[in-house]
Order: C-alpha cells, then sequence, then structure tokens
C-alpha cells in the first residue's frame, strides 16, 4: 500500500473522529448544560473560544475533508470508472456531501455567531448593571438562538458522514 496513502486514512479518521465527537458532544451534552446554567454558561463558552475551540474545531474538520477527497481521487483514479460507478463510491459521495455541508454550516452559522459572542462576552464584565448591561444580554440572544438551531443539524450530518465511511467499503 501507498504511504501516502496510510498517512492520508490516518489524517482523515483522527481528525474525522475528534471532528464528530466535539460536535456531537457539543449539540447534545456541552450547549444544553451551558444555555441550563444561565449567564454562568458564558464563562464557560468564553473559556473555549480562548483556548481557540473555534479555530482547532475548522481546521481539523478541513483536514478531515482534505484528506478524504483525496482519497476518493486516488481510488478514481487507480480503480477507474468501474469504482467511480460502484455503491462505494456513492456511499462514500454521500457521507463526503454531508460533511461538506456540515462543514458550510458549522463555519459560516456556528463559528461566526461564536465569534460574535466571544465579543459580546467579552464586554459583559466591564458593562455596569442596568440598561446597557441588558442591551449586552439581549445581542446575545440571536447569535445563541442560531448556534442552538444549526448546532443539532450539524451533528446529524456528521453522523450521517461517519456512518457512510463506516459502510462505504462493505457495499
Amino acid at each position: 500500500m501507498d504511504p501516502v496513502f496510510l498517512v492520508m486514512r490516518l489524517l482523515h479518521v483522527c481528525f474525522g473522529v475528534f471532528w464528530v465527537g466535539v460536535i456531537v458532544f457539543a449539540a447534545t451534552m456541552l450547549m444544553p448544560s451551558i444555555r441550563d446554567t444561565g449567564p454562568d454558561g458564558g464563562k464557560v463558552m468564553l473559556a473555549l473560544l480562548r483556548r481557540g475551540y473555534m479555530t482547532i474545531l475548522p481546521v481539523a474538520a478541513l483536514l478531515t475533508i482534505v484528506s478524504g477527497f483525496w482519497m476518493y481521487m486516488k481510488l478514481m483514479s487507480t480503480i477507474g470508472p468501474v469504482w467511480a460507478g460502484s455503491m462505494s463510491a456513492r456511499v462514500y459521495g454521500l457521507g463526503a456531501a454531508a460533511a461538506v455541508v456540515a462543514y458550510g454550516l458549522g463555519f459560516f452559522i456556528i463559528r461566526a455567531n461564536a465569534l460574535k459572542l466571544r465579543v459580546l462576552m467579552e464586554a459583559l464584565p466591564n458593562t455596569p448593571e442596568g440598561p446597557a448591561r441588558a442591551a449586552l444580554m439581549e445581542q446575545m440572544a440571536g447569535p445563541r438562538a442560531r448556534m442552538a438551531a444549526i448546532s443539532p443539524w450539524v451533528a446529524g450530518l456528521l453522523i450521517i458522514a461517519t456512518i457512510t465511511m463506516a459502510i462505504g467499503r462493505y457495499v
């Protein structure tokens, strides 16, 4: 077997496991817990953002997608049109499409709103109690709601991608 292919597979599996695991955990456990804790949940979210959560995750996702496409194209070029028309190729393609859509939703909606929230949350400690603080809290509602609405969709798409990658070779 080609050593470059093995490296790409290793990257794809390792970063894919990380990406899917983090998103499913965040969508099903972390975000609801943060929401349940009220204003104190913002401190946890801010700590995650300061640790690079919204930088590390997109990089891991992109490495997963790029390595997956590289392997798909390698198989396409070595096995040829017979494989391209196979059920395996279609199943992998479905998983790839689900992952790309998940990446787009995560990057352009979840990440963008998380970064807006970060700016607002960092301003919160310096904002005195009263109307200014209430207005700031109100501004946070929109980005939070968008993140909460999209996160389960991203998690679901990544679960579909994971299932297709797991069974693609055997169909």
